[in-house]
């Protein structure tokens, strides 16, 4: 739904470059909701889009709070990729950027296969762009989405916790971001195998990333939209890892790249 006026009550926050209004009606995920957030909230925005947390149940506990806070990231992120849809080429990646100079490397990767455990293992003292969604600019630019972490519990089958960047030590970029390299992560070596980089063709870039794009469809001549972002930046690696501390060095390299 889209607000007619800024409405107050209202919590604003900054994905993508859009911004989405976020209506919480449940006094009890209010706190949560505001904290989880701080990271991205930003000024009212009339006529922007608008998405209602979920109401808990009377007697709910820590779990149905958890899986509120992670249906609501759902609908904050799809909510800002609609409103993006053929401005933004944009990655099922997480991302980190020089606080410096603005250079961000995508590590893009399907859906729980280690893309917010890296953020959380190589952000140090450096930019967090976003866990989730990676949105890039024809001029190269990254439009952040510093949103909660979504972080996987120990036991199977349950939600995960949505965290604020700063409950990890994590800050959103101080400068404008900017593409400097794109990496497609495979988490499918053994432990005490050394990381493994692997240049890969621009035709087999397209095919292996084609899949981890949203609204691709949204663009005219959207493949070679795409073959130009992989070409600005040298082309695409896979990198194969065990561990995320084994990918620090190509993070290392790549945001040392000048624009």
């Amino acid at each position: 739904m889209t607000a007619p006026a800024a409405g107050e009550g209202l919590l604003h926050v900054e994905a993508l470059g859009a911004t989405v209004a976020i209506e919480v009606a449940d006094d009890r995920l209010r706190g949560r909701v505001e904290h989880a957030w701080s990271a991205c909230r930003t000024t009212a925005v009339v006529g922007c889009p608008v998405v209602a947390a979920p109401e808990l149940s009377p007697d709910a506990g820590d779990d149905e709070a958890a899986a509120a806070l992670q249906s609501l990231t759902q609908l904050v992120t799809r909510a800002a990729i609609l409103a993006r849809a053929g401005e933004l080429m944009m990655f099922h990646a997480s991302a980190l950027c020089d606080q410096r100079s603005g250079a961000t490397i995508a590590m893009v990767a399907p859906g729980g296969t280690g893309k917010t455990t890296l953020v959380r293992t190589l952000g140090q003292g450096r930019g967090y762009v976003t866990d989730e969604t990676v949105g890039i600019a024809s001029d190269g630019t990254v439009s952040a989405y510093s949103k909660p972490l979504s972080v996987r519990r120990p036991a199977t089958g349950q939600p995960k916790d949505e965290v604020a960047p700063s409950d990890l030590g994590l800050r959103p970029p101080q400068v404008q971001p900017w593409l400097a390299g794109i990496v497609l992560l495979r988490r499918d070596l053994e432990p005490g195998e050394a990381v493994v980089v692997e240049e890969v063709d621009v035709l087999d870039a397209l095919v292996l990333l084609a899949p981890e794009t949203s609204s691709l469809a949204s663009f005219d001549r959207p493949l070679h939209r795409l073959a130009e972002i992989v070409q600005a930046v040298g082309g695409l690696r896979r990198v194969r890892y065990h561990d995320a501390a084994d990918v620090e060095p190509v993070v290392t390299e790549v945001l040392g790249r000048p624009r």
